[in-house]
Parts: C-alpha cells; structure tokens; sequence
C-alpha cells in the first residue's frame, strides 16, 4: 500500500512537472514565432493566430490537461495525508 502511494506521488509530481515544462516550451516557440506573423491586428488575437499558424493547438491543449491532472493528484495525495494524520 505504500508504494502505491509513493509511486501515485511520483506520477503526478511527473506529470505535472512535464505540463509545466510542454507549457514553457509552448511560450517560447509562440514569443520565437510572433514576429513572424503577417498582421498585428487580427481578430482573434495574437496568441490564438500563432497557435494556428504553427499547428500548436495539441501541445499546448496537452501541457494544459497534464498541468491539471497532475496538480490534482498531487491535491488528492495531500488530502489522503491530512486525513491520516487527523
């Protein structure tokens, strides 16, 4: 039972990590892509024509979910914890 725990640990401290780092990497192609763009004024804004433009949309989706999946189990493990101890 208790490598389950530290191993359920370790896959969301991994998962959220990752998300973090699929998130900075995302930022910085867009920072690297923006002075590419054609117009300044598009209507959707710039952050959505660059993902467009460079076919971003799965990365950054992705680096979104594994964020949020892997803060959650994080939250969970930490809830688990208190609750023991209470």
């Amino acid at each position: 039972m208790v490598w389950i725990n530290k191993s359920l640990k370790l896959f969301g401290n991994v998962l959220f990590i990752s998300g973090i780092l699929l998130f900075g990497l995302m930022h910085l192609v867009i920072a690297l892509f923006i002075p590419n763009l054609s117009g300044w004024s598009d209507l959707p804004g710039k952050l959505v024509t660059v993902l467009n433009e460079i076919i971003g949309w799965v990365p950054y989706t992705l680096s979104i979910i594994l964020f949020i999946i892997g803060a959650s189990i994080i939250i969970y493990d930490l809830s688990q914890k208190r609750q023991k101890n209470s």
